[in-house]
């Protein structure tokens, strides 16, 4: 099959743990887009912490932030596409997570807003102080004085080190809002309308190609809904095992550089050889 779109998680995927990029696989996607590859990158992170990879990738294409929430196009610096939490539902999640004392971080059209520091917003911080990326977060301890100024809510995210919590939380929400494990001990919940493989297809509308004839890398349980879309799912070896259970093909980890190895296969020759697992 002839590939036409390569769309790439970040964190887990195409970021080693570091937060770097290998220089195989930063060759292979220039490759790739040099010999008319579609190639793009979708993410839990709103888009001021992706842009630095776009420009160090040197993409042009419209990125999948929020975990598909939105939409947003480097060039005209907008969003396309957007689904948001609407204010109801948004009070009555927060009241819950306050009342189950979770910690949690908001991510919406206004920056990114918490109602008290945690162990996730400090790494929010040290993200965008090493990537050099414009992010502005804002700590309200006032629950009502945060919804009001948290503008168009693209998602709630909740860490908890406590992962049988974060698991009864995550089947509690389901019929309200898509929530799902970016990793073990984070929840990203938005609304029912936003995921990844929503956003993907939209993308992929946009863009006038087949989702058969796309490729998606993954590693988190978030990447599910691109894997059920795509001709070609992709695992990291570290992936869940769930979504390993989707792949047609698993890769190295994070730290490898499978990702690079298996594009170069796919642009020189069409398609891989491989069976199952690849690894470099």
């Amino acid at each position: 099959m002839k590939y036409q779109a390569v769309m790439i998680d970040l964190d887990g995927t195409l970021l080693s743990d570091a937060e770097q990029i290998c220089v195989t696989n930063k060759q292979a996607i220039c490759l790739a887009v040099n010999n008319g590859y579609q190639v793009s990158l979708a993410s839990g992170r709103p888009h001021q912490l992706m842009m630095p990879y776009v420009d160090q990738l040197q993409l042009s294409l419209p990125i999948i932030c929020c975990n598909g929430a939105y939409i947003y196009d480097p060039k005209t610096q907008r969003v396309q596409h957007q689904h948001t939490i609407s204010h109801e539902s948004l009070t009555g999640l927060l009241s819950l997570l306050n009342d189950g004392h979770f910690a949690f971080t908001i991510y919406s059209s206004k920056g990114i807003f918490a109602q008290k520091e945690s162990t996730h917003t400090k790494g929010l911080e040290k993200k965008a102080e090493v990537i050099n990326a414009a992010m502005e977060l804002q700590i309200i301890p006032t629950l009502t004085e945060l919804i009001a100024r948290s503008g168009d809510v693209y998602k709630v995210l909740v860490s908890s080190q406590d992962k049988e919590s974060l698991n009864q939380l995550r089947d509690s929400l389901k019929t309200h809002f898509q929530a799902d494990l970016s990793t073990p001990n984070k929840l990203d919940i938005t609304s029912k309308a936003a995921t990844k493989g929503h956003a993907l297809q939209q993308w992929l509308n946009d863009q006038r190609i087949s989702s058969h004839n796309t490729i998606a890398f993954g590693d988190g349980d978030n990447d599910a809904s691109m894997f059920r879309l795509v001709g070609e799912p992709v695992a990291m070896a570290n992936a869940s095992p769930a979504l390993k259970g989707m792949a047609n093909l698993i890769v190295t980890n994070n730290n490898g550089c499978g990702i690079g190895q298996y594009l170069r296969l796919i642009v020189q020759e069409g398609q891989h050889t491989c069976q199952n697992t690849f690894s470099y």
